[in-house]
């Protein structure tokens, strides 16, 4: 589009977009209050006090990430230390992958409606929703993506292509799967490369010159031997990840079945590598500590792909359109079983599960809990979920929050060090996360 016409029909829905989103993500925010919903939020969140306090990650405290994830906690945290700061600077980060999505969605259909819609419903997929404004790589990881995708479709964007894509790989080091694939679907591939390994090698200096060798021995060698998950829970795991992915893979794939303008194939390209990518990521529940939320940054490009099946799929045949109704529906109600019902959602919780992705703790239990942690002596240890540790402003054994990386050689030392500690802990009935990520 161009011109003074176009140009001004398009603020109504970008604005729309902007307020929109914004509005929905105060509303979820509120909506959470102090619920525990990942164990991985707590754990990156205790760690990234700790580094504002002045406990040197990696050396003093056992981290299984590259540094942005902790630093990006710690400067929100040096705004105001509290849950708050925290989740309200990582809805900004949300609002953020929703506008990339409008505008890659108006990129790709030239539908500026459809694109302020497909940003302001980004917020509420299945996997978004769950994970909402928690301190985790995939939360930072997916607007670095979306971007990487639409500066790559460009001809001449080769450096914040390449730049976007390093940074994602380098806040965790599995995203490099999705950037490379991105990077390799768009203009300029060799340039493109040429700007991500150049960014790579100088964010590899700096956190060496920072942390020295404790860095890769943290998140290359420490996560190599953390292990893997239990086979028990393995299938659950992959099954889980598919139903929540299908139904944004359906209308992404109807879709890309039933376009037939030119349009923007390169945009096209790398948006699908985003999203293939991304759903490729759903393999790492293999290894122990991951999560089904490890496909969450191939929510935004997936909600890209199925806007542009709304957009070309009306002049197809009525059993496409059923099929694509039938996807939306299920979507719908995934994200509403969330919604109205945290603690057992379903169907957003796949078919036959016992349990699966929830709100783990309510805001009243885990004020309750929270309460009594505080009741133990000041500078005790407290023995159970590191996110209620954070919530109550309490130390953990050891000072170590990530319980799922001891148990690798290269931490041995950490975990000796909260071994020695969980005797004198309080209260002794804390409640813990078990292996499969539930609170118990």
């Amino acid at each position: 589009m161009s011109g003074t016409g176009p140009r001004r029909d398009l603020l109504a829905p970008a604005l729309f977009c902007l307020l929109a989103s914004a509005a929905l993500l105060t509303t979820l925010g509120f909506m959470r209050g102090e619920a525990f919903w990942s164990t991985s939020d707590g754990i990156y969140a205790l760690t990234a006090r700790q580094l504002l306090g002045g406990l040197d990650i990696y050396s003093e405290v056992a981290a299984a990430q590259p540094p942005p994830v902790y630093m990006v906690g710690a400067a929100l945290l040096w705004i105001d230390d509290s849950l708050t700061a925290l989740r309200g600077g990582l809805e900004l980060v949300t609002l953020a992958t929703a506008l990339l999505v409008g505008f890659a969605t108006w990129r790709l259909t030239g539908r500026a409606w459809l694109a302020a819609a497909a940003g302001v419903l980004t917020p509420l997929m299945p996997v978004m929703l769950h994970q909402n404004a928690l301190l985790t790589p995939e939360t930072l990881g997916a607007p670095l993506l979306l971007g990487a995708a639409l500066a790559a479709a460009r001809p001449g964007g080769a450096a914040p292509a390449g730049t976007l894509a390093a940074l994602a790989a380098g806040t965790k080091l599995s995203f490099a799967l999705p950037a490379l694939a991105i990077l390799l679907a768009g203009h300029a591939r060799g340039r493109s490369l040429a700007w991500f390994a150049a960014t790579a090698v100088a964010l590899a200096a700096i956190a060496t010159a920072i942390w020295g060798a404790d860095v890769w021995r943290a998140v290359v060698v420490a996560q190599a031997q953390s292990g893997s998950t239990a086979l028990r829970h393995l299938p659950g795991l992959l099954a889980q990840e598919a139903w929540n992915a299908l139904p944004l893979v359906v209308l992404a794939g109807l879709g890309l079945a039933s376009r037939r303008r030119p349009g923007d194939e390169v945009l096209l390209r790398t948006v699908a590598a985003a999203a293939a990518g991304g759903l490729l990521l759903g393999v790492t529940v293999i290894k122990l500590g991951t999560y089904v939320n490890a496909v969450q940054v191939a929510e935004p490009a997936l909600v890209v792909l199925a806007a542009g099946g709304v957009a070309w799929i009306l002049d197809r045949t009525p059993g496409w359109r059923l099929l694509a109704a039938g996807a939306a529906l299920l979507l719908v109600a995934q994200s509403g079983s969330l919604l109205l019902s945290p603690s057992d959602p379903r169907p957003h919780t796949r078919p036959f599960a016992d349990s699966g992705p929830r709100q783990l703790l309510s805001a009243e239990q885990v004020e309750a809990l929270a309460r009594a942690a505080r009741a133990c002596p000041p500078g005790t240890p407290y023995p159970g979920i590191p996110f209620l540790a954070f919530v109550a402003e309490r130390r953990v054994p050891g000072d170590q929050p990530d319980v799922f990386i001891l148990g690798s050689e290269a931490n041995r030392r950490f975990a000796e060090r909260a071994a020695a500690e969980r005797s004198v802990a309080c209260p002794p009935d804390a409640p813990v996360i078990d292996a499969s990520g539930q609170a118990g």
